[in-house]
């Protein structure tokens, strides 16, 4: 997978199930709605992000530590995914198409966030943060370095 359009790293989790993964079920190149839950600047954070970018969506089940579960691609500009958006507790999205998903029939195959991101981050909210954080620039140097570490994770 050509990781060079790696972007963001995402929070999700799976609202209805918590002993569930979310979006488990869409192979790579399905196409599905990526959830954002509603708060403040979420709307306006979702609606920019831009088309093509790659994100990373990072989750934790109960039994398990936080996990890196898919890489999406962005599929959709914000403004033909917001003309479908509605007005509920998860009616935010954006359009995007699966790259790469975990293996979920063998959970220790998995990559572990800890591990693979070497960062302690806060997930704290819905929205996506960038990969070039000043804690992940800490650990990685450049995005560069984490891009080409994450390509050796993803293939």
């Amino acid at each position: 997978m050509d990781c060079s359009r790696l972007e963001y790293i995402k929070n999700v989790n799976n609202i209805n199930d918590n002993k569930a993964w979310a979006y488990e079920s869409h192979p790579v190149g399905a196409n599905f709605q990526l959830n954002f839950k509603k708060g403040k600047g979420v709307d306006i954070h979702a609606f920019n992000l831009p088309k093509g970018s790659l994100i990373i969506l990072s989750q934790k089940r109960r039994e398990y530590e936080r996990s890196l579960t898919h890489v999406v691609e962005l599929v959709n500009e914000g403004s033909k995914d917001k003309l479908d958006w509605d007005t509920g507790t998860w009616d935010i999205f954006r359009c995007v198409q699966v790259h790469w998903i975990a293996d979920f029939k063998d959970v220790n195959r998995i990559p572990r966030d800890k591990e693979k991101m070497i960062a302690n981050w806060g997930w704290y909210d819905t929205k996506a943060k960038l990969l070039c954080s000043r804690n992940l620039m800490k650990q990685w140097g450049s995005i560069d370095t984490l891009r080409a570490h994450l390509g050796e994770v993803f293939n």
